[in-house]
């Protein structure tokens, strides 16, 4: 069986609004558009190939599409005797209904649409701007727009000289912040929440700082305890590949950063495997704080201490560190760009791109998010949604920031939260749901709570 390679990962969310094609992005993926705006007329054309006439076709039938509509003939259904033809005008097929996103996101919009030309316009709702142009676009939703407002889009299209239109409404949602697990007591049940992450099977697992893993449901109702023989301070879901079987699992890889190890945790037979203790050469690994798995059994892991990012080939069966260059590395995430990493430290965002030859290239600073002298405002989750918005968690001081996608330089902060409530704000491990959990609602960690948070955002993970 063939196993995906880290080099070739990203998380597809260029693909969400890029109408499928590789490398299409818009003009900036949406880049700085926090607070900007433009008339309510703004519109965007697009021109398509004509449809073509089937009038010398003996077997035609009189009504059908491009057949005759003469002498008093109707036309079937929704076509329209144009010229003495039947024919069609524009089809409008949105990939979903209309949405609910929070204010401060961006929002990628895809209609398929059968015309001759038709253009995008904003008819209601708080201004904003169409980003992009032909059946995919992206729309900031302004972070001061108020719960409830309306933004709505209309595709003016012509088809064959008919002219229609359709509608597509972005409903701005109130941020509710939630204790998820406010059912749940027991300190046996739930300890200090450090991280979590979902599996296929719809179970939210839970890893606590004192040694455990705890499984809930999608009610939130405890299902069962496992406990470790170390302390996690970080797990992520990943593949695992089975050589005898030529096959992956889903493990739960486990970052111990006072057994300075990376080990394996899986589900199905409640047995926990040591993956990597040590640096190619016989290093010791460090206190890793951080693990990310690539989807193909490779890992990357990062060591606040020495300021490593630690990159792990399960082909070789060793860690290699692949830089130094960034200070304090703290969390990892994948993005919407390929063989790039997203590093939080204190105070920042940097982006890291991975080599194909295993190396790094030179960090750059993707978000400034805070006083990088401050040890509390140093970031604790990452997580991109489908509109390549990047959610921030800052648990020393309780906040969360969204930071639009660009592709090349650095962005900004569109919109901050913070003060939401004692049991719901240290944003660690920042995860969206999956299968049975709710896949536009983001979850995290309160580690100094022993609770997990939630929010619906409205748009799904990346």
């Amino acid at each position: 069986m063939h196993r995906s390679r880290l080099l070739l990962l990203s998380c597809g969310l260029v693909t969400v609004v890029a109408c499928g094609k590789e490398g299409e992005q818009g003009d900036d993926g949406g880049a700085d558009s926090s607070g900007s705006s433009s008339s309510a007329s703004t519109s965007l054309t697009t021109t398509t190939s004509a449809t073509s006439s089937n009038t010398t076709d003996p077997s035609c039938i009189e009504g059908s599409e491009d057949c005759p509509c003469l002498d008093g003939v109707e036309c079937q259904g929704t076509l329209q005797c144009i010229e003495n033809e039947c024919k069609p005008g524009p089809t409008f097929d949105p990939d979903q209904d209309d949405r609910a996103v929070l204010g401060g996101l961006v929002v990628p919009v895809q209609v398929d649409v059968n015309a001759d030309e038709y253009s995008w316009s904003q008819v209601s709702g708080p201004s904003t701007e169409i980003l992009g142009d032909g059946a995919n676009i992206q729309v900031p939703i302004p972070a001061d727009a108020n719960p409830g407002d309306v933004i709505g889009l209309r595709i003016t299209a012509t088809r064959n000289t008919i002219e229609a239109t359709f509608d597509y409404n972005i409903t701005v949602l109130e941020p509710t912040f939630e204790d998820f697990l406010v059912g749940v007591a027991d300190p046996e049940q739930l300890g200090t929440s450090v991280a979590l992450d979902f599996d296929g099977a719809g179970n939210l697992w839970v890893a606590s700082s004192e040694g455990f893993l705890s499984r809930f449901d999608p009610e939130g109702m405890f299902q069962n305890r496992y406990d470790l023989a170390g302390a996690p301070s970080s797990m992520r879901l990943g593949d695992f590949y089975i050589a005898d079987q030529d096959d992956n699992i889903d493990v739960l890889y486990l970052a111990d950063a006072t057994a300075q190890s990376i080990s394996a945790y899986n589900p199905a037979n409640d047995q926990t495997n040591l993956i990597v203790d040590a640096l190619e050469g016989g290093g010791p690994l460090g206190p890793v704080s951080s693990v990310l798995p690539d989807g193909g059994g490779d890992l990357f892991m990062v060591n606040r201490d020495s300021n490593q990012i630690i990159y792990y080939s399960v082909d070789d069966g060793v860690a290699r560190v692949l830089t130094e260059a960034v200070v304090g590395p703290a969390t990892l995430s994948f993005g919407p760009d390929a063989n790039v990493l997203y590093v939080g430290t204190v105070g920042q965002v940097w982006r890291v791109g991975v080599l194909q030859d295993g190396t790094a290239a030179e960090p750059s600073l993707y978000v400034d998010v805070g006083d990088t002298m401050d040890p509390l405002q140093e970031v604790g989750g990452l997580a991109f949604d489908e509109g390549g918005n990047l959610w921030i968690g800052v648990p020393g001081a309780r906040a969360a920031h969204v930071a639009h996608y660009v592709v090349d330089g650095a962005t900004d902060i569109a919109r901050s939260f913070s003060d939401v409530g004692t049991t719901d704000s240290s944003f660690v491990g920042l995860r969206y749901g999956r299968g049975d959990f709710d896949d536009a609602t983001l979850y995290w960690t309160n580690r100094s709570d022993r609770t997990v948070g939630r929010i619906q955002t409205g748009l799904r993970g990346g």
